[in-house]
């Protein structure tokens, strides 16, 4: 977004811009906002000439706004209802001909044509005005492809601010996807050290043991590294909804250490006698249809949404693909690596 008072100016900054980023790798296209090109007629009093023949420029006013700004000169009643009444200026606003012909009469008795008191001239205005924080902008839009938006706004930017010359009282700032990440970034980083705090509390609340809360956390690494393993394998760079599916995996990377755990010290405590080591081949040999069922069910459900081909497709794509790469990688380092975890923090005790 170029922010600014004069449209004109904003929209020459656009194009030195829009020219600028041509050589990026990773830019599409680009689009400046068109919001000049409105046809508008100008108006200006010629206060000489309105002196000379009595007139005022309230009596110019009043002929402007009855006649072509279509404003009611009467009402008519009809029982409740109520009717403006409009004189319009036939072809007023399609010739100004017709305007410049327009007959005034003053207080004296004076008749003159409104070209001979005013200055009349068609120029070309804004067809809308943008505004956010009491300030006026222009968006330039830009579409990325096969670059992650992060890099290349990093190096949009630095080009920008070496190239192009912004006037004081002007300046851009980046919107979209990439404003979005940020804020989203910003947020996870204040909300996942708090649920990792929770988890930790929780999962001690129900083993009572900060020990295996941690072995349970160390299984979010495991699908953490599916999903990153997925985006790179399909070529899709970090995003939003990226971000929502490795989430997702915290979850179901928590859920799975759980049921395997739980399933653990239950075996344990049935057969005291019974080395570890076995106790935990045996454990996770019973609990291997549970864990593949729930990772087959969420896998299942998730595949719609990575063959979508519909609105919204776009978005929902990285989500899915995310959450397929961090259920498998999830899944199975958790049937095998947490496990061994498990004999490597237990052991001791047993001795």
């Amino acid at each position: 977004k170029i922010y600014g008072e004069d449209q004109k100016v904003m929209s020459q900054i656009a194009t030195q811009i829009s020219e600028v980023l041509q050589g990026i790798e990773g830019l599409d296209h680009a689009e400046v906002e068109t919001q000049l090109g409105q046809a508008q007629i100008n108006i200006k009093p010629n206060y000489l000439a309105l002196s000379r023949y009595g007139l005022t420029v309230e009596n110019v006013m009043q002929v402007i706004r009855y006649g072509i700004g279509e404003e009611p000169v009467t009402q008519k009643i009809e029982g409740i209802k109520r009717f403006g009444i409009v004189a319009k200026l036939k072809d007023a606003k399609q010739n100004i001909d017709t305007l410049k012909k327009l007959i005034l009469r003053s207080d004296s008795g004076s008749v003159v044509t409104l070209e001979e008191v005013c200055d009349i001239t068609t120029v070309q205005g804004p067809a809308f005005i943008k505004r956010a924080d009491l300030s006026r902008y222009m968006v330039l839009s830009l579409e990325v492809e096969d670059r992650d938006i992060s890099t290349f706004v990093e190096e949009a930017d630095a080009k920008i601010k070496e190239t192009v010359n912004i006037p004081n009282g002007y300046y851009i700032t980046w919107a979209g996807d990439f404003k979005n990440m940020q804020e989203a970034g910003k947020t996870l980083a204040m909300i996942i050290p708090i649920t990792l705090l929770l988890i930790l509390l929780l999962l001690y609340t129900a083993f009572n043991s900060f020990k295996k809360a941690f072995l349970i956390l160390l299984g979010v690494p495991l699908g953490l590294m599916g999903g990153i393993v997925a985006l790179l394998v399909a070529d899709i760079y970090l995003s939003v909804s990226a971000i929502v599916g490795f989430i997702a995996i915290f979850a179901i990377a928590i859920l799975n250490g759980i049921v395997l755990v739980s399933f653990i010290d239950e075996l344990r405590k049935k057969f005291p006698t019974i080395k570890t080591i076995d106790l935990v081949k045996d454990a996770t040999l019973l609990r291997l249809r549970p864990v593949l069922m729930t990772a087959f069910t969420t896998l299942f459900g998730i595949l719609p949404l990575l063959y979508a081909t519909g609105v919204g497709s776009e978005i929902q794509y990285p989500l899915s693909v995310v959450v397929t790469g961090g259920i498998i990688s999830s899944t199975i380092l958790t049937l095998l690596v947490l496990p061994g975890l498990y004999v490597l923090f237990f052991k001791k005790e047993e001795n």
